[in-house]
């Protein structure tokens, strides 16, 4: 996968945010190079940071909820680093309300797919019109978006004119075309670690400026919710805050203490070492009783994933080794290639269903994407205070995290039982449809965190999640440690379930059981019910798309044999079936699979 021979680089498997090239780079559309913006306000902190912004509410963009504030632009740190946020007011009482800072994964997929597609104050319709979303998060807290780390969205360290690449999605300077303008030298962080510290700045200039910004806002209450690589990011950017917090009050730094409330993981992947497994596991025998891949493909998935020099044994390997130098790195490296490969790739190549809802096809259109033109729209990007081309996810980000082998580092485990012992709470939720990031390995992570009520958590039963009196989920919580599963929801829970979504987040902040949101939590709350997640849906044929030419594959990739493994060379991008081939996009004869974290 990663690059390291023309069989990896055929399998692409990089974490963009649609499974096709022509849609994650939509550089094939139209483009041009954006004008400056108007009007735009510039302030100085007391600690020396600027901010640039516009208030694109009163300019008709997403949030019009009279009475409600929102604020976009750049927290300008250095000459090289331009950081754009979005800051949303709470719909009630923003003045008391707690702060809570909402990150998309990836690595290089911007937080703007979850303002957009899951649970900001907006959404985007297919005109390209936004529509208030009554289940925005801000109903219970102000909310703050940031494309992050630099180079994603609208953050850049610098811009230039120039295109992107449609096949590798890397901008390429004005000599091969100009289409826009694009941010670039986008490589410069590239593990979970360094784009906490990044992170931590980025805030600190935020909140410095907060008061001159926006004097509504008080309470200092901090949340930090996010999704997917976001497993990586959670726990890893809560542990540098907490140990800059500590420095802060000893007096060692200055800068703004947060009050760390809870971290909320939606389908993340936390531990490839202990999820891996549940791929192949997922892909025969989940929720919805599909059988995704024959037993050949099955078993090779379990074979790469427990053979000697496998991926366990890779992952092993990255925990050894310095993963602060370059052949540290390169162990990790190599693990999450033999793991995403030959571990998680051939659902990819073999199911013809959907990566982040299996009930779906290869080639999902749930959810669109309208909100990508909608920021590329010349009004939108003057409101917003930008002059970039707007792009969801960014390969040299992606790469810069992929060369580090952050994709299997161990220590985010270890983050989370730190956080668990400091009084933290953290919920982990997941949509039982979603493959790249399922709940089987969820749950398996959420067993085999060390902390001190560990023992209690795992005799824990798992009771309904009801609200209104409709179950949507099964919960099992035991203090301020939560895992559970939402019902029919794929990868972007918030999508598929906003109401849901939306009280699950009031009860944790609230600091009120999950399962009926009638109980205060105490540290020794515990749910009752069955030891395990037991529940069910009825079997989802594969859809097809009337009169698309994809149609024929996806019936061809389940219903042709597998008569054997293909070679290794061709495994992960092959299929036996011709027909099967066709779903993926072939570019100068290359076979090109883009696979998101979002």
């Amino acid at each position: 996968m990663f690059l390291t021979n023309l069989k990896s680089a055929s399998l692409g498997l990089s974490l963009l945010s649609s499974p096709f090239i022509t849609e994650a780079f939509p550089s094939l559309e139209h483009r041009q190079i954006p004008a400056n913006a108007t009007g735009v306000t510039t302030i100085k902190s007391p600690t020396g940071v600027t901010i640039r912004y516009k208030e694109p509410g009163k300019e008709g963009v997403c949030e019009t909820t009279p009475g409600v504030g929102s604020y976009a632009g750049y927290v300008d740190l250095a000459p090289n680093s331009h950081t754009f946020f979005w800051f949303f007011e709470a719909r009630h009482n923003p003045e008391t309300a707690p702060l809570t800072l909402w990150l998309n994964g990836g690595p290089g997929s911007d937080s703007l797919i979850g303002l957009f597609q899951e649970l900001g104050p907006c959404n985007v319709t297919q005109d390209l019109k936004t529509v208030v979303n009554e289940n925005s998060w801000s109903e219970v807290s102000n909310l703050l978006f940031l494309s992050q780390p630099l180079g994603t969205g609208f953050s850049y360290v610098a811009e230039e004119a120039g295109s992107l690449n449609p096949f590798t999605g890397e901008v390429e300077n004005s000599t091969y075309g100009v289409d826009g303008e694009y941010p670039y030298n986008s490589s410069s962080i590239g593990t979970s670690d360094m784009a906490a510290m990044a992170t931590w700045h980025i805030l600190q200039g935020f909140l410095s400026a907060l008061p001159q910004l926006d004097g509504k806002v008080q309470n200092k209450t901090f949340n930090l919710w996010t999704e997917s690589y976001g497993g990586h990011y959670g726990p890893a950017f809560f542990r540098y805050f907490s140990e800059q917090n500590a420095l802060i009050a000893n007096g060692t730094t200055t800068g703004t203490e947060l009050i760390m409330d809870t971290l909320g993981i939606g389908n993340g992947i936390i531990s490839e070492s202990i999820q891996a497994p549940y791929y192949p596991e997922f892909a025969v025998n989940n929720t919805y009783g599909i059988k995704a891949v024959n037993d050949t493909v099955y078993e090779f998935m379990k074979f790469a994933c427990y053979m000697n020099g496998g991926c366990l044994d890779l992952c092993a390997a990255c925990e050894q080794v310095n993963r602060s130098t370059d052949v540290g790195q390169q162990y990790c490296f190599q693990a999450t290639d033999q793991c995403r490969t030959n571990v998680e790739g051939p659902y990819y190549s073999y199911s013809g269903r959907g990566v982040y809802d299996i009930r779906h096809p290869y080639k999902d259109p749930t959810p669109p994407t309208y909100f990508v033109k909608y920021l590329n729209l010349p009004y939108v990007q003057n409101a917003l205070g930008v002059n970039l081309n707007y792009t969801e996810s960014n390969n040299d980000v992606y790469y810069a995290f992929q060369r580090t082998g952050d994709f299997v580092y161990p220590n985010w485990l270890t983050d989370l039982e730190f956080l668990l012992n400091s009084s933290v709470r953290v919920a982990l939720y997941h949509g039982d449809a979603d493959y790249i990031c399922n709940w089987f390995g969820g749950q398996a992570v959420s067993l085999q965190v060390d902390y001190t009520h560990s023992a209690e958590f795992r005799a824990a039963g798992y009771a309904p999640f009801v609200v209104d009196g409709t179950e949507y989920g099964q919960v099992r919580q035991y203090g301020n440690f939560s895992f559970m599963t939402i019902y029919e929801a794929g990868h972007e829970v918030p999508f598929y379930q906003p109401l849901a979504s939306l009280e699950m987040f009031r009860r944790v902040l609230g600091n009120l059981d999950i399962a009926t949101g009638g109980v205060p939590l105490t540290g020794t709350y515990e749910t009752t019910g069955n030891a395990n997640e037991t529940h069910t849906e009825p079997y989802v044929p594969i859809p097809s798309e009337t009169g698309s030419a994809f149609a024929a594959t996806y019936t061809a990739a389940i219903t042709n044999p597998i008569t054997e493994v293909p070679a290794e060379s061709l495994a992960p991008v092959s299929s036996a079936s011709p027909a099967a081939s066709a779903s993926t996009t072939e570019v100068h004869g290359f076979v090109r699979r883009e696979i998101n974290l979002s």
